[in-house]
């Protein structure tokens, strides 16, 4: 039996990956994915972390050149290490507040979607109360009250990004509690945690890594717009939000310390966007068809 079900996902992987590599868009944007992940695990190794503290105001503004491909900042600090060292920093970010809201949101969705009831009642409206707020709006407030830092960003926009994924798990759950296999493991007194957590989770998680992919760009995007109006990290951070923002001063007289760190901004946001709608078309059997 297990054997047979090895080959069956060997079978869908292979299916799946074919698919896939048939997408050109899908695989450039795993390219732009990969890409991003290699700066951020190795931009340590590729350029000199001391240099986002340092200060060369003889080299500021300077124009890209063959030493300064992007050019310098205003404290002289060369945009390409910057814009490296960042990459680090926006996806520590981003995994943080996905991890963590998705964690959030399976564990309330699951309860409520799960018992139903009143605890669906309570739990859900308590969720309607966040998705009331524009996330943008909300996280402006929060990040504002807490004052600038990594961490504080990160907190704000869990607090905006868990009631999504825990209105998305709920309905996922009201369809799979229904299911013979469900009613079947009530009937053997399997408990409630169990049956949650290893027979109907399972099941419902896979639209839940479409969205998580689609979300990575998205919580990208959003605290790099917190941290250009500085709700973010310390100006002196290596993030690029915070870059844009002190090129913003600079528009017309610096225009390249905005440029480069809003294009890899967009490249990263396009990168996961465009691999999300590659595993969309993959775990949805009505596209696969």
């Amino acid at each position: 039996m297990k054997s047979r079900q090895t080959r069956m996902f060997l079978m869908d992987l292979k299916f799946a990956l074919t698919l896939l590599r048939k997408n050109k868009l899908v695989v450039s944007g795993f390219v732009m994915v990969l890409f991003f992940i290699f700066l951020a695990l190795f931009g340590d190794f590729i350029v000199d972390p001391n240099i986002a503290k340092s200060v060369d105001y003889p080299n500021a503004l300077k124009p890209p050149s063959w030493e300064h491909p992007f050019g310098t900042d205003d404290n002289g600090r060369d945009i390409v290490a910057m814009v490296v060292l960042a990459a680090k920093y926006d996806l520590a970010i981003a995994l943080s507040v996905i991890l963590a809201s998705i964690g959030v949101g399976i564990l309330v969705g699951s309860v409520s979607g799960y018992f139903g009831g009143i605890i669906d009642e309570v739990i859900m409206r308590i969720t309607d109360i966040f998705l009331a707020f524009p996330g943008l709006v909300l996280a402006m407030a929060i990040a504002t009250v807490l004052g600038r830092s990594f961490t504080n960003l990160m907190l704000a926009l869990i607090i905006v990004w868990w009631s999504g994924y825990a209105r998305i798990m709920r309905g996922q759950f009201i369809s799979e509690r229904e299911k013979p296999y469900v009613a079947a493991a009530k009937i053997l007194s399997v408990p409630s945690w169990r049956i949650i957590f290893r027979h109907i989770l399972p099941n419902a998680i896979y639209p839940m890594l479409v969205v998580l992919t689609m979300d990575m760009g998205g919580v990208i995007l959003t605290a790099a717009g917190l941290s250009f109006i500085g709700l973010g990290p310390s100006p002196f951070e290596p993030e690029w939000g915070s870059l844009a923002s002190r090129g913003a001063v600079y528009l017309f007289q610096a225009p390249w310390i905005i440029f480069f760190p809003g294009i890899m901004i967009l490249f990263a946001c396009l990168g996961f966007n465009l691999v999300g709608d590659g595993l969309r078309d993959v775990l949805d059997p009505r596209l696969r068809r």
